[in-house]
């Protein structure tokens, strides 16, 4: 039985989630004792009598949001395994609760490359590890698929109080952004300030989604549901990471003592894919048509589309319209569907529905869009599904 303090805000939805895979370890092996602890004692410069509690308590283990200048070492003198949730950077000591940050960077930029957008931003933090890195992986990616663009790039200094911020400066530079601007924001409280001061600017070229494109990361439904428009945000697997930390706590107390330190290793949390919601559901277009073509596709993915009822859309034959939209987007419009109907039933698994059921909101045949799915993907929805399940695991 393994006795674990946990020192992180439990106001976020991150570490509510880190403590729920933490505890579901624990349900499955052998019970554990978990200790809260306020992150008022880390700030309040307290680490000395954070060590003495950990001791008298006798933990086994430390998880915490620890900044920079802590001396997290003192807990290995004592033989408690410490363990960083990134909070401002990695400790080469000790592990950490990481991401692959230049990766989700990627995964966003190449969102938002296929609505079409030319005018990229990124809004965060500076000296932020889990920003930074998103920021470089965001811009190498646009840097390598789109050629004439602009990329512009905002950074604040981070606060343990993330309510507080300067909505004015934040507005006056979202007005001096080319538009249509696509943005991504280091995490979803820093694209909800996006769009807060976009609503209460009151400005016609400050619109979302129709001006500006908002990206948050870590699906905090809660604030992800409260901002309006709802907000997109890339999802990340929590809950695993949870998970894999309690079995590599576990599996470094079974070690002597003297054993205990010398292999260290990160947990790595997965990011794994964007939730769209209405802050991202435009397409941008140097043509409007192919705007409102791209636009109309997805939001009848539910219902029996087909080229003709895209026809009836634009102010052009349907011989023009396919050519047009073949040149400019690289594939016809019926592949175009049947590609943004895949990826719509990918989001549904890994959602919890079946393929069947994806199938049924999709109001499609079953057999033609297995058959479409595996020509897309190589696979079919049932391999998708396990090998979602499998990710879970």
């Amino acid at each position: 039985m393994a006795r674990l303090i946990l020192m992180t805000d439990f106001s976020e939805s991150y570490s509510n989630k880190l403590l729920k895979g933490i505890v579901k370890y624990s349900h499955e092996h052998s019970p554990w004792v978990m200790c809260k602890m306020p992150l008022s004692l880390r700030d309040g410069g307290k680490m000395n009598e954070v060590l003495d509690f950990a001791v008298m308590w006798r933990a086994d283990a430390i998880i915490g949001q620890f900044r920079s200048g802590d001396n997290v070492g003192m807990f290995r003198k004592k033989g408690i395994i410490a363990i960083a949730q990134d909070y401002q950077k990695r400790f080469p000591s000790i592990s950490n609760i990481s991401g692959d940050y230049h990766q989700a960077g990627k995964i966003c930029a190449d969102y938002f490359i296929r609505r079409g957008v030319k005018n990229y931003a990124f809004y965060g933090l500076k000296d932020v590890v889990w920003s930074t890195e998103r920021k470089e992986g965001y811009e190498e990616e646009i840097r390598q698929r789109v050629g004439d663009c602009t990329i512009s790039v905002q950074e604040g200094i981070y606060l343990s109080d993330t309510w507080w911020y300067d909505l004015s400066k934040l507005t006056e530079w979202l007005k001096a952004l080319p538009k249509p601007v696509a943005i991504l924001a280091c995490d979803d409280n820093r694209a909800y300030h996006i769009i807060e001061a976009c609503q209460m600017s009151g400005e016609p070229g400050l619109r979302i989604p129709e001006d500006i494109l908002v990206l948050g990361v870590d699906n905090d439904e809660s604030l992800c549901t409260l901002s309006s428009p709802p907000l997109s945000s890339l999802n990340q697997d929590v809950e695993k990471a949870g998970y894999n930390t309690a079995a590599m706590i576990d599996e470094m107390l079974e070690m002597p003592l003297s054993e205990r330190f010398d292999h260290i290793r990160d947990v790595v949390v997965r990011h794994t894919f964007i939730t769209t919601r209405r802050s991202t559901d435009a397409f941008i277009h140097d043509n409007p048509y192919i705007s409102h073509v791209m636009y109309y596709i997805y939001s009848h993915l539910n219902s029996h589309l087909c080229v003709d009822d895209i026809v009836k859309e634009v102010p052009m034959s349907r011989r023009l319209l396919e050519e047009t939209f073949r040149k400019e987007v690289g594939t016809s419009i019926y592949q175009y569907i049947i590609n943004a109907r895949v990826e719509k039933l990918k989001d549904l698994i890994r959602n919890g529905y079946t393929p069947l059921q994806g199938s049924i909101v999709l109001e499609m045949d079953y057999k033609i869009l297995a058959r479409s799915f595996k020509k897309v993907t190589g696979m079919s929805p049932g391999e998708f599904a396990r090998s979602v399940q499998l990710d879970k695991q």
